[in-house]
């Protein structure tokens, strides 16, 4: 996909162009900065699906078990119905009109707002895409958390393991170990979130800001 990536003719413009705008302290470099330091992924197409931006967030999900995917420098939806809601959601986009919708199905189902920009922010018929998490939290985001709230590595995995929907005698079961601690270790999760119930504790996880690792966002600059 970073190949495919690399051949987008307007990628390889913005990558190789050194005027104003893309000088050091610009506000094009600013706002791509900003981009890439959340874990969600952000695309900026023309009203044809055209892609002109797209952080490294969203060029990890455009991969080829995507149901939506870029090529020749285009995003497109394998599937014909798929690809009607998009083409749908950008022409809307020429009279202001903002969508989600929900590509795919399964555990690749992918969900996304496609907007349009405001007057002045972009070309006419510019669509900003936010695509859908994979996960309920990211994994820079749940080791922040856990180190805020002082959990133990035990708590932090049960934690992990409770946003992914398992259940208290399937973390028993994965864990090797008595549903008894896994009920323990819930409890103490609980008391240092000052959470009631698994369902608090998982909807406060979920409210997380999404942030990028450093190493994983170095990759794509």
């Amino acid at each position: 996909m970073d190949g495919m990536l690399g051949r987008t003719p307007e990628l390889g413009r913005l990558a190789s162009y050194r005027g104003p705008e893309r000088r050091r302290g610009s506000p094009d470099r600013w706002w791509r900065q900003a981009l890439e330091e959340i874990d969600l992924g952000v695309c900026l197409v023309t009203g044809v699906g055209q892609l002109l931006y797209a952080n490294s967030t969203a060029r990890a999900q455009l991969d080829e078990m995507s149901p939506l995917q870029l090529l020749d420098g285009a995003l497109v939806a394998p599937q014909r119905v798929d690809q009607q809601r998009l083409e749908q959601a950008l022409t809307d986009v020429q009279r202001g009109l903002r969508h989600l919708i929900c590509l795919g199905r399964g555990p690749m189902r992918l969900s996304l707002s496609v907007l349009p920009l405001p007057e002045g922010q972009g070309r006419p018929g510019q669509a900003l895409l936010v695509l859908g998490k994979r996960n309920l939290c990211g994994e820079l985001p749940m080791l922040a958390f856990a180190r805020e709230h002082q959990l133990t590595a035990a708590e932090r995995q049960v934690l992990q393991a409770l946003c992914a929907g398992l259940q208290p005698q399937e973390i028993a079961q994965r864990n090797g170990v008595a549903i008894s601690t896994v009920r323990t270790q819930i409890a103490s999760v609980r008391a240092k979130t000052a959470t009631e119930s698994i369902r608090d504790l998982v909807a406060m996880v979920a409210q997380l800001p999404p942030m990028q690792g450093v190493l994983r966002a170095m990759e794509y600059r």
